[in-house]
Order: C-alpha cells, then sequence, then structure tokens
C-alpha cells in the first residue's frame, strides 16, 4: 500500500528533475542570447569614443568567433574563411567607417540546439554616422555556432541584403 509520504516523495522527485531538466536545456539558449547581447553592447560606438576602447571591443567581438569562421555575404559574392586575428582586423576596418553607429538584433529566432551546435537567424540592423551623414543598414543573417570549449561560439556567418523599403 502506498502512503502520503511517499507520494508526496514521487512528487517532489518528479519536480526537481523537471525544473533540472528545463535550466539544463534552456541554458543553452540562454548563452546563445547572451552572445547575440554582446554583439549589440560591444559593436555599437559613440562618437566619443577613444580608438584604444574600439581596439578593445574589436578584440571582444572577434572572440564571440571561432578560429577559423567561415562568412559569406551574398549580395558582393564574397566567400572566406578568417582566424580570429583577421576577423578583429576586418571589425576594426568596419568600424573606423563610423563615427558614431548603434547595432542591433531584430528577430532573432533559433532554429536548433543539439550536439553542442546550433543554428541561429536574425537581422542585424546599423544605424549610425558616417562620413557621408546619416546611415542606416539592415541585413539578415544565418549563422551556425558550436559550444567549444564551453562558450558558444560562431562557425559559420552569412549575410543577405534586406531590400529597401
Amino acid at each position: 500500500m502506498v502512503n502520503g509520504k511517499t507520494i508526496i516523495g514521487a512528487v517532489i522527485i518528479a519536480l526537481v528533475a523537471g525544473l533540472a531538466a528545463w535550466f539544463w536545456w534552456s541554458g543553452d539558449e540562454r548563452a546563445i542570447r547572451k552572445q547575440l547581447a554582446r554583439i549589440e553592447a560591444v559593436g555599437s560606438k559613440t562618437e566619443t569614443e577613444p580608438p584604444v576602447e574600439g581596439l578593445v571591443k574589436a578584440t571582444q567581438l572577434a572572440a564571440l568567433f571561432s578560429d577559423p569562421c567561415r562568412f559569406t555575404v551574398q549580395e558582393g559574392r564574397h566567400e572566406g574563411s578568417y582566424g580570429r586575428k583577421r576577423t578583429q582586423e576586418h571589425i576594426l576596418m568596419i568600424r573606423s567607417w563610423f563615427a558614431q553607429v548603434a547595432v542591433t538584433l531584430h528577430d532573432i529566432i533559433i532554429e536548433r540546439i543539439e550536439n553542442k551546435t546550433a543554428a541561429v537567424r536574425g537581422t542585424i540592423r546599423l544605424q549610425g554616422k558616417d562620413t557621408g551623414g546619416a546611415l542606416a543598414e539592415a541585413q539578415e543573417f544565418t549563422a551556425e555556432m558550436a559550444k567549444i570549449e564551453g562558450k558558444w561560439l560562431f562557425t559559420s556567418v552569412t549575410f543577405i541584403e534586406v531590400l529597401e523599403r
């Protein structure tokens, strides 16, 4: 015969197991979203940003990518794999084009997380000022990520230009 204490114990064990499983699986999604938020935080630039701070931010951005990482820009038909140092150089070059820029990510969808890999898609928007005046640029992207040494890193990024509205 089953008594009340056995039933309560089984319910508590089931709840603890359910919560542990939920935190385990949602932990990867949270970590991926945290990496995406870092792109917004360290990708943005103020007009008064010192060059040393720009170098630090470029280094932090490059650390989000695997070594090497494959980049594809469909509009310009450009494709290549770059090491972390080369990625950092490209980030510095792009940041130098802007006096001020805000980087925002929109419509982020994590399509799959399995076997320490993930597929992500969304839209990246750059809004700011370059040498010619105000600038607003939006591009859709798809990305593959992998959990490498406990960190979610981008292993492949493809940019698809969004049509002007």
